[in-house]
């Protein structure tokens, strides 16, 4: 076989290559994952400790994110320990909003990887500021939308007037683009799923939501949440009641802005639950204390 004709065949080769790339391949590198390490959900991983907030793991285009530390430092890390998890392994921190049970335990963290970047809001950057001062060359702020990588976005919003002042509360909310649509992860969410959904859309330019996860704010007025492991007593605020029609409308509307998957978690109670459930089918999924959820979800 001359020189000349190893060449032809070496240019056919790659040229295959690049008119039938391989799809495995390709479908392996856009998945993602969030395991949940720190909540109030059920127990699914022996060993593991409750307690009130909502704390997913996510690893996505190559980045390690931790989304919110939990309010207690020692139910923090001995849920990394029991998942074999270690803080130095963080690419970075993203705190929601300025409720204690998002942002106090995020000491444990800082000891343990000093330089990673913590991005939130001007409230929690306050907070952080006055709990540790040493903290801020770790602090940024999300004043509107922050693009991390190419396929990860941090985007802030703002709730309406809080009871009893003239602010509302900023919220951060973790937005992946996926090959199926945007995944959103919220903390307690605010400043309401439907909008929530809605600027993720806009600010990204994808019309469809392949899942949404994370708190609603949709609670059950009048109750409390007692958690053993952690001692906490949490009283839910009185004025979160939505009528029947509110909940049908929801759902209606959430289907039409394109959202295919739910995870209704954190600051989630019946009656919302069970139209989540009804409204979505299988393709509601309930969250439990760590499990790893990995997408696009099949």
């Amino acid at each position: 076989m001359n020189n000349r004709l190893i060449y032809y065949l070496g240019l056919c080769f790659f040229a295959v290559l690049l008119l039938f790339p391989r799809t495995d391949v390709q479908a392996e590198e856009n998945k993602g994952s969030a395991t949940f390490i720190y909540g109030d959900r059920e127990v699914t991983v022996a060993g593991l400790k409750r307690a009130w907030g909502f704390t997913p793991l996510i690893k996505y285009d190559g980045k390690t994110i931790l989304f919110n530390t939990g309010g207690k430092e020692e139910i923090l890390k001995h849920n990394f320990q029991v998942l074999g998890i270690e803080p130095k392994d963080l690419d970075a921190v993203v705190i929601s909003h300025e409720h204690w049970e998002m942002y106090e335990a995020i000491g444990f963290i800082v000891e343990e990887n000093n330089k990673i970047p913590i991005y939130t809001t001007d409230v929690v950057i306050q907070l952080l500021r006055e709990k540790n001062p040493a903290w801020e060359a770790n602090l940024r702020s999300v004043s509107r939308f922050v693009q991390f990588t190419p396929s990860i976005y941090f985007q802030n919003l703002r709730s309406g007037r809080r009871r009893g002042g003239p602010h509302g509360i900023d919220e951060v909310h973790i937005i992946l683009k996926t090959d199926r649509g945007l995944v959103i992860f919220q903390g307690c969410g605010h400043p309401q799923i439907l909008h929530i959904v809605k600027k993720s859309k806009s600010y990204t330019g994808v019309d469809k939501v392949h899942l949404v996860a994370g708190g609603t704010r949709l609670l059950r007025p009048g109750t409390r949440v007692y958690i053993e492991d952690s001692g906490e007593n949490v009283s839910p605020p009185q004025k979160n009641y939505y009528s029947d029609e509110y909940y049908d409308q929801l759902m209606i509307d959430l289907k039409k802005e394109g959202v295919e998957y739910v995870m209704p978690t954190h600051c989630t109670q019946e009656p919302a639950e069970s139209f989540f459930r009804k409204s979505f089918g299988d393709k509601y999924i309930r969250q439990t204390l760590g499990m790893t959820l990995t997408f696009p979800i099949d």
